[in-house]
């Protein structure tokens, strides 16, 4: 079927075109609200600028097809295949994609706000600028797992994300905004979050084993459980964290700010605290085995049965602060 044949169907009010050949067909700018177009062959096709929204391409065949520009607003996209796709600047607001293939695909700068992307497959996907606002990538009883590796998240607005599950393992999340989202039990061992917005986000019993948080802001957040085993936190903003039974053995969090933090249990051993903020954090029954604490604020901290035989404390300030052993230091 040719653009044309297609076009003057469609404006005869015919929307039904299930598994149709459309393979490198030129439909620039087209007009093809609410299409349905399930398992069509749609590879190499020119969709630049087409209005596509609430069309439906389930299990239709999109790989390397150009959509750049393209409105696929409310759309479903279930099981399509996207590989190699063009959607840069795309909007794809609300859009179903559930189990879709996005390997390798261009999103840059694309809209996918509240879309549904549980199960899709976003390895190696470029999603630099991509608004993901209130986008679903959980995980949920194993059957709709989001894959992230290798994609790219720069400066991604993520803001409200429900990331539960979600596997961003080495991710390139640098100065993107995560405010509120939800990443628990995501996978973000050796990703890159530096300089990233992470205020008030959850990331309770999260892997961010060897991250890169450098200067990330994680004013409020949840950490409880995660594990930050060697995680670069130099400069990061903890304020308010709640971080009880968090495991930061060997992390860098130098000039951290700490203050106000939810520490109790949680593992500090051999980690670099220097010159750090912490002033009244919470380190109750918290394990300091090695840490380096010298130059670090902990003026009115509870450190109560901390464990703190081997610490570096080198000029530490310890104004009102109440040591292990319950008493309050003057």
């Amino acid at each position: 079927m040719d653009a044309n044949e297609l076009l003057q169907r469609y404006a005869n009010g015919e929307t039904k075109f299930i598994e149709a050949n459309l393979n490198g067909v030129n439909l620039f700018d087209a007009d093809l609200i609410g299409i349905a177009l399930n398992k069509a062959d749609l590879r190499n096709t020119i969709l630049i600028f087409s209005y596509l929204s609430r069309a439906i391409l389930n299990k239709a065949n999109l790989t390397s097809a150009k959509l750049s520009g393209a409105n696929l607003n409310q759309a479903s996209l279930i099981s399509a295949n996207f590989h190699d796709a063009d959607l840069h600047g795309a909007t794809l607001q609300g859009a179903d994609l559930r189990n879709a293939n996005l390997t390798l695909a261009d999103m840059l700068d694309a809209n996918l706000m509240d879309a549904d992307l549980r199960g899709a497959d976003l390895s190696g996907a470029n999603l630099t600028g991509a608004c993901l606002r209130g986008a679903n990538l959980r995980e949920e009883k194993r059957i709709y797992s989001a894959i992230l590796r290798g994609a790219k998240l720069h400066k991604a607005d993520l803001r409200g994300a429900n990331l539960t599950g979600a596997d961003l393992a080495k991710v390139d999340l640098s100065g993107a905004n995560l405010s509120e989202a939800m990443l628990r039990y995501a996978d973000l061992s050796g990703a890159d979050l530096s300089g990233a917005i992470l205020y008030n986000a959850t990331l309770s019993d999260t892997n961010l084993v060897g991250a890169n948080l450098k200067g990330a802001n994680m004013m409020n957040s949840r950490l409880e459980r995660s594990h930050l085993n060697d995680a670069e936190l130099t400069g990061v903003n903890l304020y308010g964290a709640i971080m009880p039974d968090t495991k930061l053995n060997r992390a860098k969090l130098s000039h951290a700010n700490l203050s106000f933090a939810r520490l109790s249990r949680a593992d500090l051993s051999r980690a670099n605290l220097s010159q750090a903020n912490l002033t009244e954090v919470d380190l109750v029954d918290a394990y300091l085995a090695r840490t380096n604490l010298s130059g670090a604020n902990l003026s009115k901290a509870n450190l109560i049965r901390a464990e703190m035989s081997t610490t570096n404390m080198t000029n530490v300030n310890l104004h009102d602060a109440v040591m292990p052993d319950g008493k309050i230091n003057y």
